[in-house]
């Protein structure tokens, strides 16, 4: 995130030229998968080789196996950013939580997964448990995410990004991100992403940044990928393992329409 972000002494992730390779060669390793629309798609960990600093990103995906989950990750470049840890509330929400015994911070230390009734919310900030509860409600999706915009991290202006996926919908899910305005002022303009059904092996990534450690960019939409992994477990390895190892923080996957499956966990 920005404000909490900004480069400059003792910033991680300054990319050598042999990390750099080593894991752009971890990630071609994943392979390309051909469709049946015979279109190439990157693999999951060449869209993350290609960011060198993502920031925080959410993938939902159905393996090899056919299972459905999601995988959401944090990375960080400031110490504080980088004193996170995910812990498994009473409940089963999953909570981003300050390591350094610091102050709270909001843009920093949030629910990340939240389920209400038959559906599961996963997302970057504050914005996840009032999304779940107001779907829970009866609020239309729509409804729902027009009360949140970015975050108040100027200059970056980080995007706010969450997918929701329902036990009663056919659909696989939907994916929602809202972006301070290209067009100028302070205006958020609101994406939601209707996400068929998932061929096995595929994905839909969504990152919050597509730049590197000082050049940070905020992603413009989310972005088909090929998820070549056995299982939900090795998709989250693959994806631990695409991320700066002097930048990654913590990653997840929650497995989805499977009752009573807890959250997977890295760090």
């Amino acid at each position: 995130m920005g404000r909490a972000d900004a480069a400059g002494p003792g910033v991680a992730g300054q990319d050598g030229a042999g990390l750099r390779a080593d894991r752009h060669a971890a990630a071609v390793a994943w392979g390309v998968v051909e469709t049946a629309a015979q279109n190439a798609l990157p693999t999951v960990g060449a869209v993350l080789v290609a960011r060198p600093y993502p920031g925080r990103g959410l993938l939902l995906a159905r393996t090899a196996d056919g299972e459905l989950g999601v995988v959401y990750f944090l990375t960080g470049r400031s110490e504080g950013s980088r004193a996170r840890a995910l812990r498994v509330l009473d409940g089963g929400d999953v909570a981003v939580e300050d390591t350094s015994a610091g102050p709270h911070d909001a843009l920093r230390h949030y629910v990340a997964v939240a389920r209400r009734g038959s559906r599961l919310v996963v997302g970057n900030g504050d914005q996840v448990v009032p999304i779940a509860e107001a779907l829970d409600a009866g609020q239309p999706v729509h409804v729902a995410w027009a009360a949140h915009s970015y975050e108040p991290d100027p200059p970056i202006c980080t995007s706010r990004i969450w997918v929701v996926c329902d036990d009663d919908d056919d659909a696989d899910g939907v994916l929602g991100v809202a972006k301070r305005s290209a067009r100028g002022g302070d205006g958020t303009d609101r994406l939601l992403w209707s996400v068929g059904a998932l061929g096995a092996g595929t994905a839909v990534v969504m990152t919050t940044y597509d730049g590197g450690v000082q050049d940070v960019r905020s992603t413009a939409a989310p972005v088909d990928a090929a998820a070549p992994a056995a299982s939900l477990a090795d998709l989250l390895d693959g994806v631990w393992e695409a991320l700066d190892p002097a930048l990654r923080v913590a990653a997840l996957a929650v497995p989805l329409r499977r009752a009573g499956a807890a959250p997977l966990l890295r760090a």
